[in-house]
């Protein structure tokens, strides 16, 4: 798993969580990190993504960390508090929603890191 694969996996879970939300900070945090505006690598407000990769560092990324990963990435977010989102993840749906996303043509699969 590369670090954009995890990123749009953060914000499908994040997307879905809040799917019926109506709250504009939440629906705005959303809207800027969408990994799929721009042909690109990145997110629709590039300083969303760049802000994620710094978190990341040299950070090595596997099925089994991404959770954790991804839970201590949305504890950084500032605009608005999303962690309910991955309070009570059970980490084998996780994983299994991280294998069926890779199995599948996708948007940065081609990206090392």
């Amino acid at each position: 798993m590369n670090k954009f694969e995890l990123f749009t996996m953060i914000y499908f879970w994040l997307d879905n969580y809040y799917e019926n939300t109506t709250d504009d900070r939440i629906l705005n945090q959303l809207s800027e990190m969408n990994p799929f505006i721009w042909a690109d690598i990145g997110s629709a407000d590039p300083a969303v993504y760049i802000e994620y990769c710094a978190f990341l560092g040299e950070k090595e990324i596997s099925l089994e960390n991404s959770l954790s990963i991804a839970k201590d990435y949305v504890k950084t977010i500032d605009y608005v508090d999303v962690t309910a989102a991955f309070e009570n993840i059970d980490p084998e749906e996780w994983i299994h929603g991280c294998k069926d996303y890779l199995s599948t043509e996708h948007k940065g699969a081609d990206i090392n890191g």
